[in-house]
């Protein structure tokens, strides 16, 4: 009998805006607003990366029933550079290595 392999637990990722700490946990509801604003399935710009997280914060609020009142602007107004590129970093991470395999060819 052969045992099913768990796939590991993802870390839970928190971004801080304003001195303030809030879940970012990618859901379908965070695509589905921010397509609905942007017309976009991705972000394509740095702009759109800030409206992607600004989606994700508020939808994984919202999931875990938490309060988010911050405007777009407000949050990204507090939302440091330095604190963007940790979460790219963090989220780049959490991707995992990619086996070598985005160099290979199917030939």
């Amino acid at each position: 009998m052969s045992k099913q392999q768990k796939t590991p637990a993802r870390k839970q990722v928190e971004i801080e805006i304003n001195g303030k700490k809030y879940p970012y946990l990618e859901t379908m509801g965070a695509m589905m607003s921010f397509h609905q604003e942007t017309g976009l399935d991705a972000p394509v710009d740095l702009e759109d990366q800030v409206k992607y997280m600004y989606h994700v914060v508020k939808s994984a609020c919202r999931r875990n029933e938490e309060e988010f009142s911050l405007s777009f602007q407000e949050f990204a107004d507090g939302l440091t550079g330095d604190e963007f590129l940790r979460i790219m970093a963090e989220l780049e991470n959490q991707s995992g290595p990619q086996d070598g395999k985005d160099d290979e060819k199917n030939v």
